[in-house]
C-alpha cells in the first residue's frame, strides 16, 4: 500500500478506516494512486463494507509489523494494481503475506499494461482479475467487483426513522443500535452468517420474518420492552437453541419459531395469555416446556411435530386446545389437561404414537374430529364423571347420550366389538388402526359411517352393514388388507371416494341394481348378489 517516500502526495482517502474486531477488507494500494483508489472506495463504502487502509504511518520496522498484523487479521485483501503498486516493495510484501496466510485476494487493475513482478506472478496466475478500464464509464465492472466481495466484511444496517429496514451484514455477531425501536419486516432474513444478536433496549417490535432463515443464529434474549414478535419471525432458524422472553404482555405471531429444529430451552413469562398458531411447530429438539400460568389458549398446531416433547401440563386457565396443537408429537407420553378446558380441537393429538392414556376434564363440551387418530399405543380414555357432554365406556369415548362413537382406542386388544345400539354415527377415524379388531357388530341404529372410520384395521375380515346406514364416507375401509367380505344393503345411497382402496381381496355383497353395485362396477371391485 506504500510507494516511494521521496515523493509526497496531497490527496487522502476520504472514508474512515475501520478499527474494530469484525471481519474487514485490507486495502493494498500505492499512495501514487490515492485519488483513483479513493474514488472507487467511496462507492464501495456506500455498500457498507468494512475497510482498513493506511496513509499516515512512517516507513520502518514498526510499519512492517503493523501491516503484517493487519493482513493476518483481515478477512480478505482488496489489491489495486498499477505500475506504482507493482514497483512498491511494501505492496509486494502485502501480497506475499496475504498469500502465505491463505487470504483471498481481489485484484483490481487501475492501469493497463502493468507488468507483474516475477516474485508474485505465480500468485496472480491463480486469481480472477477485475479490470477497471473505463470502470466508471461502464458500471458493470465496478458492480462486478462489489458483488464479488465477501459478505462477511459488510456492515450494512439500514436504519430509517428508528426502523431497522435491512441488514446486509455478514458478521456472526451483531448488536442492534440503541436508537432502533423496530426491527423491520424480513430485515435480517437469510443472513446465514449471523450467530448472535443483541436486541437493544429500545426495540419494542420485531416484525414478520425479521430473522427467518438465519441458519446459524443460536440464541435470542428478548428484553422486557419487546412487545410484539411478528409472524414467522424466527422461522427456519435451525441452529437456534434457546429463547428467553421477559415481557408478559408480549404478542408472538403465528409460526414465529416454526422449524427451529435445535430449540430446546424456551422461557416464557407467566403472564403470557395466548400462544398463537404454529408458534413452535416442528421444534424437533424440544423435550419439555413450562407453559405460562396465565395462558388461556393454545393456538392451532402450536406444538405440532415436536417429536421429542415427552410430557405437557396444560395450565389451569387454558380454555381451548385448538386444532392439531400436538399433532405429530410422537414422543409425547403424558398429558395433563387443565380443569378449565372446554374445547379440544380436531386432530389435537393426532399421531401421538407414544400416548397411552388421556383424562378428559369436567368442562370439556367440544371435541373436534379424530382427536386421537394415529395414537397407536392409546388404550385408556377416561372422562370426568361430572362431564355433561362426553363419557367413557370401557375406555371407549362417546358423547354423553352414546349416539356418537368418537374414539375406540387403537391399542385395545379386543378381537371383537359390539357397538352399542344407541349409536347413530360412527365418527371419522373412530376405529383407525385398530390392528387387533377382527370382527365388529354394527347395530341397526347406525345411519352413517364416517371418513376413515375403519382405516387400516388390518385384521378385520368381515363386516355386515345394517339397513339403517345411508352413507359410508371417504376411505372408510381403506387398507383393511384382510377384509374379505362386506355386506352392503340398498339403504346405502352415498359412498365417499376410495372407500375400499387397498382392500384387494374384498368381495362386496349387494343387489345388482343398488348404488353399491354401481360403485363396484365403476371402481372394478368384485361384487356378488346376496343368496
Amino acid at each position: 500500500m506504500q510507494n516511494t517516500v521521496e515523493k509526497k502526495f496531497t490527496h487522502k482517502i476520504s472514508i474512515e478506516s475501520y478499527s474494530g474486531n469484525e471481519p474487514f477488507l485490507f486495502i493494498s494500494y500505492s499512495h501514487a494512486d490515492t485519488e483513483m483508489v479513493d474514488k472507487i472506495l467511496r462507492v464501495i463504502d456506500k455498500e457498507k463494507y468494512r475497510m482498513w487502509y493506511d496513509d499516515t504511518m512512517e516507513i520502518g520496522e514498526d510499519f512492517r509489523n503493523e501491516l503484517k498484523s493487519k493482513i493476518e487479521n483481515c478477512y480478505a485483501v482488496l489489491l489495486f494494481v498499477s505500475k506504482s503498486s507493482m514497483a512498491s516493495k511494501f505492496c509486494g510484501m502485502e501480497i506475499i503475506t496475504a498469500f502465505k496466510h491463505d487470504k483471498k485476494i481481489y485484484p483490481v487493475f487501475i492501469e493497463d499494461d502493468v507488468e507483474i513482478p516475477a516474485s508474485i506472478k505465480m500468485i496472480f496466475d491463480n486469481l480472477q482479475h477485475v479490470k477497471s478500464e473505463n470502470i466508471f464509464e461502464s458500471e458493470k465492472y465496478l458492480w462486478k467487483l462489489i458483488d464479488s466481495l465477501p459478505i462477511e466484511t459488510m456492515r450494512a444496517l439500514n436504519i430509517n426513522d428508528g426502523v431497522l429496514v435491512k441488514c446486509k451484514d455478514g458478521s456472526p455477531n451483531l448488536s442492534i443500535p440503541s436508537d432502533v425501536r423496530e426491527v423491520g419486516e424480513a430485515s435480517f432474513r437469510n443472513c446465514e452468517k449471523l450467530e448472535n444478536i443483541v436486541i437493544g433496549p429500545s426495540v419494542s417490535t420485531i416484525s414478520a420474518e425479521a430473522f427467518r432463515g438465519c441458519k446459524m443464529l443460536s440464541k435470542i434474549e428478548l428484553g422486557e420492552n419487546v412487545k410484539r414478535i411478528g409472524e414467522s419471525c424466527f422461522r427456519d432458524c435451525i441452529q437456534l437453541k434457546s429463547i428467553d422472553v421477559e415481557n408478559s404482555e408480549i404478542e408472538i405471531g403465528e409460526r414465529a419459531f416454526e422449524n427451529c429444529a435445535s430449540l430446546k430451552d424456551i422461557k416464557l413469562p407467566n403472564g403470557m395469555a395466548e400462544i398463537y398458531g404454529g408458534v413452535f411447530n416442528s421444534c424437533k429438539a424440544l423435550e419439555e416446556i413450562s407453559l405460562p400460568e396465565e395462558l388461556t389458549i393454545l393456538g392451532e398446531s402450536s406444538f405440532a411435530d415436536c417429536i421429542r416433547l415427552k410430557s405437557i401440563k396444560i395450565p389451569e386457565k387454558v380454555t381451548k386446545i385448538d386444532d392439531m396443537v400436538f399433532n405429530g408429537c410422537s414422543g409425547l407420553e403424558k398429558v395433563e389437561l387443565g380443569k378449565s378446558i372446554t374445547k379440544i380441537g380436531k386432530n389435537a393429538f393426532k399421531d401421538c404414537t407414544s400416548l397411552e392414556e388421556i383424562f378428559i376434564p369436567e368442562h370439556v363440551n367440544s371435541i373436534g374430529v379424530s382427536p386421537f387418530r394415529g395414537c397407536k399405543k392409546l388404550s385408556n380414555i377416561q372422562v370426568d364423571a361430572k362431564n355433561r357432554s362426553f363419557k367413557s365406556v370401557d375406555n371407549i369415548l362417546f358423547n354423553k347420550s352414546k349416539s356418537k362413537l368418537i374414539c375406540y382406542p387403537a391399542c385395545i386388544e379386543n378381537k371383537h366389538y359390539e357397538i352399542p345400539d344407541s349409536v347413530i354415527t360412527i365418527s371419522d377415524w373412530s376405529f383407525c388402526e385398530c390392528y387387533s379388531l377382527r370382527s365388529i357388530n354394527i347395530p341397526d341404529s347406525v345411519e352413517e359411517i364416517g371418513e376413515g372410520a375403519f382405516y387400516k384395521c388390518t385384521s378385520l375380515e368381515e363386516v355386515v352393514i345394517p339397513d339403517s346406514v345411508v352413507r359410508i364416507d371417504d376411505i372408510a375401509f381403506r387398507n383393511c388388507t384382510n377384509l374379505k367380505k362386506i355386506v352392503i344393503p340398498d339403504s346405502v345411497r352415498e359412498f365417499g371416494w376410495g372407500v375400499f382402496n387397498g382392500c384387494s381381496n374384498v368381495v362386496v355383497v349387494c343387489s345388482d341394481n343398488s348404488v353399491a353395485a354401481t360403485m363396484c362396477k365403476k371402481k372394478n371391485i368384485k361384487y356378488v348378489q346376496p343368496e
